[in-house]
């Protein structure tokens, strides 16, 4: 994370020193400036929190219980940062995660499906983040659960080998992703990715198809496994029969996409 700061708040500082001395003596008011003015002091603000993080509150983590939920819908929204998901969360708990300043959480238990809703904010920018700098949220692994992430220009790390997603809605932006799809059942995974670095991960045992509607993208898909079968598509040869595999479906703009 200290890395991505130092990259991103160097660019921002460069790219607004060119274009202050563009503006330079070519439009005589102070709105040119502005843009300017404002990328230098945000990339200079991004290579502070790299490093120095303000001092955090004692109760730094939250839990949400399940109660009596027979399922569970997920939604993150993640504007900027660093975040990772994965299984973990002790029974009788729908999910722990990071608590600090720039992180609202909802529950809502509607009949049988407990409703999940964490907003967390950009963990980069100093007085707002866990002191690590790294969202985490621990989901519940022995109840079925849906899931919905929304990402900007963050780097999504989301390990969900050991629970039980059914469904997988990823849309994400200028990011890096990380994913581990599910080890056991069947899942089914819908990805929309901007100009994104997304590599996904199934699990040894399991089979998966693959659909893919791509645009400017790099894609790398390890046809040892999932030999194709046509344009934008590939499939396990026991797919049809195997009851732990995964269904991804890809639409992807300029980026890169790996599945292995």
């Amino acid at each position: 994370m200290r890395r991505d700061s130092l990259f991103w708040g160097g660019a921002l500082i460069l790219f607004g020193v060119l274009f202050l001395l563009q503006t330079q003596n070519i439009i005589p008011s102070i709105f040119p400036y502005l843009w300017p003015l404002a990328l230098i002091l945000f990339g200079g603000w991004l290579i502070l929190s790299a490093f120095w993080k303000p001092a955090q509150s004692e109760e730094d983590t939250f839990s949400i219980p399940i109660g009596q939920a027979k399922n569970i819908k997920y939604r993150f929204s993640h504007g900027a940062g660093q975040i990772a998901i994965g299984g973990g969360a002790p029974a009788g708990l729908a999910l722990v995660g990071s608590s600090a300043t720039g992180m609202n959480w909802s529950s809502q238990l509607n009949g049988d499906r407990l409703d999940v809703k964490i907003e967390a904010g950009a963990s980069f920018v100093p007085f707002v983040g866990p002191s690590e700098g790294v969202w985490r949220f621990q989901l519940a692994q022995n109840i079925p659960v849906t899931l919905k992430v929304e990402t900007g220009a963050s780097q999504l790390d989301m390990d969900l080998t050991d629970v039980q997603a059914t469904f997988i809605e990823l849309e994400t932006g200028a990011s890096s992703t990380n994913v581990i799809l599910p080890a056991r059942g069947a899942s089914l995974l819908e990805l929309e990715a901007g100009m994104a670095s997304v590599n996904l991960r199934v699990p040894n045992g399991t089979a998966a198809r693959i659909r893919v509607k791509e645009g400017l993208t790099s894609l790398n898909v390890d046809t040892n496994r999932f030999p194709q079968l046509d344009s934008g598509m590939y499939q396990s040869a026991d797919f049809d029969t195997a009851v732990d595999r995964a269904e991804i479906n890809i639409e992807t703009g300029l980026g890169s996409i790996s599945v292995k």
